[in-house]
């Protein structure tokens, strides 16, 4: 089994019990269990295991979380998670999974969960965690007695539900010594005011990638990102230990995606040791906006992720309310991110003020870091400066490092960019110019609450400069997209620049 060594504090910084009690959220139930069997043995070294076989059958359905308790008594050294469940797959579709967490004496309930140990999801049928090491995942930490449970996510295709059987190793010996956490530094030195490439939604071994943090850090690198953020699915165990890995030319911002069983969300720029709860849907009347001011007052971004792909569990189902923003465009552009932009739109016609972020979501080496990716203007390169500057809208998406987009508006003596407000005066003549470079064959055009306005075309290099006219405020807000001009594909967009009264 795969190791790395991670843990810290076992308490995540989300505390909103009080919020979750209002809303009528209590602990779930543990699983049916059919039967168990235990099985202790003692080695001639004085240390000894316990194994517990614990199998049940959950039923049809996606939306169920289950528990199996298990005891562990003073001086437990390691405790392993081996998982077997019946597959059944649904020709076309998807298969049954049985995903897995770790809970550990200091509860489960949801939202004050002090015990969380870890999340592999359906990434994995075996973890194990010690006070020195564990799973990537899963947070290695002291071992302290008392009730702990093994949390199950079913995914149940088959109408006749889906057997399973769980195997809960407990080694009683000397522990080892206690993990040292090594998050990354929230800040770069020696930087200033500029715009910064980023890529806001990135996966390692800790939850279904395939890359060990190292590798992700050389991808980002050779992207030409200046930061990424780690966003495995309901875990915060990479948090832990990207300081290994980074020197002081790329910004990792601490992260998750919070993976509920209703739409994906991610917590971007939260402390290293935060976990956030994904126990819940949209009938648990104030849970999600509970978690997201829980991720704001901790100084983090809230974003919708890929809100739009039609897929049970994923399409997004808490609506726009407490949402910062948006990832209107998720790897390579498709039929999707069309939709995506298109509620974010219908979104901006509101009066919302909700950010588009554009990432890769890469899991694996042949999904590139930075295709696409958001540009950032901040203060600095440091995870509050770039959480301000997104909460702002002060960013453009791009295909990739190649692609840069510049967009300024101007009234009268006053102008305004990315994200920016221009005052203009009642029937006044409002300007943008937005010009780009490495697009080639590509389309400018404007786009505001009265619809599509001026157009231009880049040259054969890739450059191309839009000057559009008008009057007055109806128009709202105005933003920029380029398409290239085969297929109508995604090339850069930038948020809007809003037009507002004069003070």
């Amino acid at each position: 089994m795969s190791l790395d060594s991670l843990g810290g504090s076992r308490r995540g910084l989300l505390r909103t019990g009080s919020l979750l009690a209002a809303a009528g959220l209590a602990a779930l139930a543990p699983a049916h269990v059919a039967n168990a069997r235990t099985r202790t043995s003692a080695g001639a070294d004085g240390s000894s295991e316990t194994v517990e076989t614990f199998s049940g059958r959950s039923p049809v359905g996606i939306h169920r979380w289950e528990y199996v308790p298990f005891d562990v008594g003073p001086g437990a050294r390691r405790i392993s998670v081996t998982a077997w469940y019946a597959e059944f797959a649904a020709p076309g579709i998807t298969s049954q999974v049985l995903d897995l967490g770790l809970f550990d004496a200091d509860g489960w309930d949801v939202g004050t969960a002090d015990g969380f140990r870890g999340w592999s999801g359906g990434a994995r049928r075996e973890f194990t965690v010690s006070a020195t090491d564990a799973t990537p995942g899963y947070l290695a930490g002291a071992l302290e007695p008392g009730t702990w449970a093994v949390a199950l996510g079913p995914v149940v295709l088959n109408p006749l539900g889906m057997r399973w059987e769980l195997t809960v190793t407990v080694e009683y010996a000397e522990p080892g010594p206690s993990f040292v956490p090594e998050p990354a530094p929230v800040r770069i030195d020696g930087t200033g005011h500029g715009w910064y490439r980023g890529d806001l939604h990135v996966h390692s071994v800790h939850s279904d990638g395939t890359r060990r943090p190292e590798e992700v850090v050389v991808a980002a690198r050779e992207s030409r990102v200046d930061f990424f953020a780690s966003t495995e699915h309901n875990t915060s165990s990479a948090n832990h230990i990207w300081g290994r890995h980074t020197g002081d030319d790329l910004l990792v911002l601490a992260g998750e995606e919070v993976t509920t069983r209703h739409g994906h969300w991610l917590a971007l720029g939260i402390p290293y040791e935060m976990w956030v709860d994904w126990r819940y849907g949209p009938v648990d009347r104030g849970a999600f906006a509970g978690f997201a001011a829980a991720v704001r007052e901790a100084g983090g971004l809230v974003a919708a992720a890929h809100p739009t792909i039609p897929v049970p569990g994923t399409a997004w189902e808490f609506g726009t309310a407490h949402l910062d923003a948006m990832e209107v465009w998720n790897g390579p552009w498709n039929a999707f991110d069309e939709a995506a932009v298109g509620l974010w739109h219908t979104t901006l016609l509101t009066g919302r003020r909700i950010t588009a972020l554009g990432n890769s979501d890469s899991h694996r080496p042949e999904q590139p870091i930075g295709r696409p990716q958001t540009v950032v203007e901040a203060a600095e390169l440091s995870v509050p400066a770039l959480v301000d500057a997104m909460r702002a809208g002060r960013a453009y998406l791009a295909e990739s490092s190649d692609v840069t987009l510049e967009v300024t508006a101007t009234s009268g003596a006053a102008s305004a960019g990315i994200g920016g407000e221009l005052p203009v005066a009642r029937g006044a003549e409002v300007t943008l110019t937005a010009t780009v470079t490495g697009a080639p064959e590509s389309t400018l055009v404007v786009h505001s609450a009265l619809g599509p306005g001026g157009k231009a075309h880049t040259s054969g290099d890739g450059t191309g400069t839009l000057t559009w006219r008008g009057r007055g405020r109806a128009a709202r807000f105005l933003r920029v997209e380029v398409r290239a001009r085969a297929w109508a594909r995604m090339v850069s967009l930038s948020n809007p620049i809003w037009l507002t009264e004069p003070h």
